[in-house]
């Protein structure tokens, strides 16, 4: 059993709210343990809103109105927390919501628990004892979240809903019609990007390998980080594009923002959605966009489509590139790359520096392989230059002698020297405020 406390803060107020992880037999579950609200506390909570509403005043001046001739500590306590939560707060998920353990909050039918993902336990889903009373309430709290977000709009025309809540977490949600009733996800994101050392301090890749990645990345080389869901391609991502020179001018193209850029020189675009084809801006046409911007680096969220030509050409231009795209292998990798509806050339694929394979490896996400392209007689070979150690193996790497040449510096020299600051830089212990996404 795993038990800690999850830090509620709503309105000023603090509510220190038990969290509990069980297992019984083969699943996990999330036990959150909220102050109980019994008929009388149901009774105040109800009697302050209608005094709120009726008399056009604070929440914490209605909630003091009906409770100052109560002398039952944890009844006040009760009242003001389920006041706050419901009205200020984000009802029944706002313990896993302000929990920073918690990567993703499910709901998958009204009629069942929501469902957690831990940071602890990366790939798992955890049954939780949170669920909606009925369809009308959860529907209601998807109509609630369009109105808080990001200026998106949820109708029987649209029954679905992408957006970003104000702490910046991704809510995806349908209110029914193109679903068995309501349903929702939320991804969540940490309030800043963690580091290499971070990721080295986890577990997640190597010194080397992460100075390789630097290095390469600094150079304005083409990286792409692939991988399954889940498996920390955009922390990674965010962690190199941390490193990149302060000096530098960098373009993000996002649908959704996720990352962020701890950088004074940063555009950041979105695509936007439209009825017709003359609203509509998607990726391909923000990557044209951004290379007039004069970047010295294009960061695309996740490619999946058209774009991902434009990425091609921009790179060719002398841009440093950094994507994510969804493959697990370099095998799948080559077939989604040059197969509808990509359809990327070959020949083009050697404008690739290297190929980053994430994954999850018992209960941990790591750093599986990193592979270079190179094109022979017109075929694709991947060079795995990522050893059984972890570490990267220079002179495997032909990208490196190839920057070497291009830029005239010593790049094994280059890499080291990186290597030795990301081990002697003192890592930023891991809080639990921090979570990979």
């Amino acid at each position: 059993m795993n038990n800690y406390v999850v830090p509620v803060q709503i309105d000023g107020f603090t509510f220190k709210i038990p969290v509990s992880i069980v297992m019984k037999g083969d699943s996990y579950y999330y036990i959150v343990k909220e102050p109980k609200c019994d008929q009388q506390c149901t009774e105040l909570k109800s009697k302050a809103i209608d005094i709120m509403r009726q008399r056009n005043i604070t929440i914490i001046d209605a909630a003091n109105n009906v409770l100052e001739n109560i002398n039952n500590k944890q009844l006040i306590e009760a009242v003001l927390y389920h006041i706050l939560r419901d009205l200020r707060g984000y009802g029944v998920i706002t313990v896993p919501l302000s929990d920073p353990n918690i990567e993703e909050i499910e709901l998958n039918n009204w009629l069942y628990p929501i469902t957690v993902v831990h940071r602890d336990y990366p790939g798992v889903r955890l049954m939780t004892n949170i669920r909606f009373n009925s369809e009308v309430e959860a529907k209601d709290f998807i109509m609630n979240m369009s109105k808080r977000g990001l200026p998106r709009s949820i109708s029987l025309l649209k029954p679905y809903l992408e957006t970003i809540l104000p702490e910046g977490h991704r809510f995806t949600g349908t209110i029914g019609e193109i679903t068995v009733g309501p349903t929702f996800s939320i991804r969540k994101f940490p309030p800043r990007p963690m580091t290499l050392e971070e990721l080295i301090h986890l577990g997640m890749l190597k010194p080397s390998a992460a100075a390789y990645l630097w290095l390469t990345a600094e150079l304005k080389g083409f990286i792409m980080i692939s991988g399954p869901m889940g498996s920390g391609k955009t922390t990674l991502l965010s962690a190199i594009v941390s490193k990149l020179p302060l000096y530098s001018k960098i373009v993000t193209i996002e649908d959704t923002p996720e990352i962020k850029v701890p950088h004074p020189h940063w555009v950041r675009m979105f695509t936007r959605e439209g009825d017709d084809e003359r609203s509509r801006i998607d990726m391909f046409d923000l990557v044209k966009l951004a290379v007039r911007y004069r970047p010295d680096y294009i960061i695309v969220g996740e490619v999946r489509g058209e774009e991902v030509h434009a990425l091609f050409q921009a790179s060719a231009l002398g841009h440093g590139m950094l994507t994510t795209f969804h493959a697990s292998t370099p095998e799948e990798l080559l077939i989604r790359l040059t197969n509808p509806p990509l359809n990327v050339n070959v020949g083009n694929l050697q404008l690739l520096t290297t190929v980053v394979f994430t994954a999850i490896r018992n209960g941990k996400r790591i750093v599986a392989g990193i592979v270079e392209p190179i094109i022979n007689n017109g075929t694709v070979e991947f060079r795995n230059i990522l050893m059984n150690t972890g570490d990267v193996d220079l002179e495997k790497s032909t990208k490196l002698k190839m920057i070497s040449k291009a830029y005239g510096i010593d790049v094994k020299e280059e890499v080291i020297k990186r290597e030795e600051l990301l081990r002697s830089s003192k890592a930023v212990d891991y809080e639990i405020e921090e979570v990979i996404q």
